[in-house]
């Protein structure tokens, strides 16, 4: 069993948590955004990835 998380793993997990509603061309448009949105953030050092998340706090988003 592979339980290394991937991208698209993660974008799978986040909407299938979320509330909103999707048409399926939404939701597909939505992985596609978020898998390279968690791209970006799987290749970030630890030290970048608070400084994302300050930044985040800092705007309301997190």
């Amino acid at each position: 069993m592979n339980t290394e998380l991937t991208a698209t793993t993660l974008a799978f997990e986040y909407l299938r948590r979320e509330k909103e509603a999707l048409t399926p061309a939404q939701f597909l448009t939505r992985v596609r955004q978020l898998r390279l949105e968690f791209q970006d953030l799987m290749g970030l050092t630890s030290s970048e990835l608070v400084e994302e998340i300050s930044f985040a706090t800092r705007l309301g988003i997190h």
